[in-house]
Parts: structure tokens; C-alpha cells; sequence
């Protein structure tokens, strides 16, 4: 047996769970085994062919690290293992490694949703036409963890988790904390209400109309929350021409300063309000 195989032990975290170094690379490594944890102690010294390793993987590193090892002794070691299961699928996807700290959000996600699942109690995703457009790829990803997750535990999942997950995918291939993809989320499902109010026309979810004005809300957002301003170089003539949803625009504006603390620019406004214009030319 090759020295470069053995391990140390440093952490106990449950049964199956266990924190441990390489000798020879002073590198640590969570692995999870049947019963590693149960018949070993801190100090230990081991091989691979001790125990059937089924995952290992290093652990977080930073200011959040604690936090996920006191989530490692409370979650049951199959979610763990099937949280870095999926984090290897988005990873090979893309081919690039998504910020590690999806682990703690993602496996807490996965435990709370399995415990609801069990109880049988309802999963409603009130976001679940949006992001099944704003963040297409992720949602493609989600789909797949969800098939994971079936096929794991034996369990028949609601789509609305799948737009769940792909908020988590989301936020770790962006760095962005999952709380403000879901409040943007919620922005533009209330602006897309308030579009379809001002126009008096429903938009079709599936349609190139939706997609468009979702997309142009989502970007808007973004540009919004850097603080980023483009200059709208027709600004004052859509102000004169597109006088009625030049006005929408602003009402617009209202909704996202009342869930921010800044201002929408007046070039924001134009653009919106020539976006606007295209849409309601083509109810009409």
C-alpha cells in the first residue's frame, strides 16, 4: 500500500462522516464511508481499502467553514453525499468550478426539502414561470440535480424545487447570495404584473414577448444595482414621442426604488419606455 493513500483522522462529524489529512500532503479531505466515523477516533491512522469511500472532497475553506461542519454532524450523510454529487454535475457541465459555498445553502435546501417531501406537505414555487425563463441554463442544471435526488432517495419531486435549486446553481456560478436572486426574481414577477395591468393585455408565458420583457427587466436590475448608467442618447425624444409608457416606465421605477435604496436613472426609464413601446405595438 502506497504511503500517499494513508489518512490521518482530525474530525469526527457523525457515523459516516468524517474529517481527515493526507500524511504525505497535509491536505484535508471529507470523506464519507459507511461507519468510518462510528470505528474511528481523532488521530487514527487509515487507508482507502479500510473503508468503501463513496465521496471525498475538500472541504470550505474562509469565515464559513464552521458553519459547514456543524451542518456535516446534523445532516444525514446520503444528502451530503447527493449535494456533492450534484455540484460535480454543474461543475462538468460548465466545465468550471461553481463557488464552493453552494455546499452549506444547497445542502440545507436539499435536507429541509427532503424532510417537507416526507411530511407530505406542499412545495409551491411562486417564481417558477420566471425562472424558468431568466435563468434557462440553470434550470436545465436543476433539472438534472432533481433527477439525482429521485433517483437517490426514491422519491417523486414537484417541478417547483427544480426553480428552487436553479436559484442555488445560479448564485454560485455568479458569487451572488441566493436571498437577492430571489428578490430580484420577485421584482420582476411584480413589474411583469404591473406591465400587464398598464397595457391591459395577459402576456403568454411561453412566448417571445415574455422572454424578451423578462430579460430586459432582469438586465435593467442589474445594471440598476451596480450603479451602472447608460446614456440613453434618445432620451429626450422618447419622453416626447412614447409619452404613455414613458409614464409606465416610471411607475416601474417606483416598484424598484421602494424595494431599493437608490434611484433609477432617467436614461433607465428610456430605455424601459422604448421597450415598452415595442411591446404594446405588438398587442395591438
Amino acid at each position: 500500500m502506497s504511503v500517499r493513500e494513508k489518512y490521518k483522522v482530525k474530525k469526527i462529524f457523525n457515523n459516516n462522516v468524517i474529517l481527515a489529512e493526507k500524511n504525505t500532503e497535509e491536505q484535508e479531505f471529507i470523506l464519507i464511508a459507511t461507519g468510518i466515523g462510528f470505528s474511528s477516533k481523532k488521530g487514527d491512522i487509515f487507508t482507502k481499502d479500510d473503508y468503501q469511500i463513496k465521496k471525498e472532497f475538500v472541504p470550505l475553506k474562509g469565515d464559513k467553514r464552521n458553519n459547514y461542519f456543524q451542518l456535516l454532524e446534523e445532516v444525514d450523510s446520503k444528502i451530503i453525499q447527493a449535494t456533492e454529487e450534484i455540484i460535480t454535475m454543474v461543475n462538468q457541465e460548465l466545465d468550471e468550478d461553481i463557488n464552493q459555498y453552494i455546499r452549506i445553502g444547497l445542502t440545507d435546501h436539499i435536507a429541509f426539502t427532503l424532510k417537507r417531501i416526507k411530511e407530505g406537505l406542499e412545495i409551491i414555487n411562486p417564481f417558477l414561470v420566471e425562472t424558468r425563463t431568466l435563468y434557462k441554463r440553470e434550470y436545465q442544471l436543476a433539472k438534472k440535480a432533481v433527477r439525482i435526488l429521485e433517483k437517490r432517495f426514491e422519491i417523486s419531486i414537484p417541478e417547483g424545487e427544480i426553480g428552487f435549486i436553479a436559484f442555488h446553481i445560479h448564485g454560485a456560478i455568479n458569487n451572488s447570495e441566493v436571498s437577492r436572486t430571489v428578490k430580484n426574481t420577485s421584482i420582476i414577477k411584480n413589474l411583469v404584473a404591473k406591465v400587464e395591468e398598464e397595457l391591459g393585455a395577459e402576456l403568454e408565458y411561453d412566448s417571445l414577448n415574455y422572454a424578451r420583457l423578462v430579460n430586459h427587466l432582469r438586465f435593467a436590475l442589474e445594471r440598476i444595482e451596480s450603479r451602472e448608467n447608460n446614456t440613453n442618447p434618445l432620451l429626450e425624444n422618447i419622453k416626447k414621442d412614447f409619452k404613455e409608457t414613458y409614464e409606465i416606465a416610471g411607475k416601474l421605477a417606483a416598484i424598484i426604488e421602494s424595494r431599493f435604496d437608490y434611484q433609477v436613472p432617467e436614461d433607465e426609464k428610456g430605455y424601459l419606455a422604448l421597450h415598452l413601446h415595442r411591446l404594446k405595438r405588438d398587442f395591438n
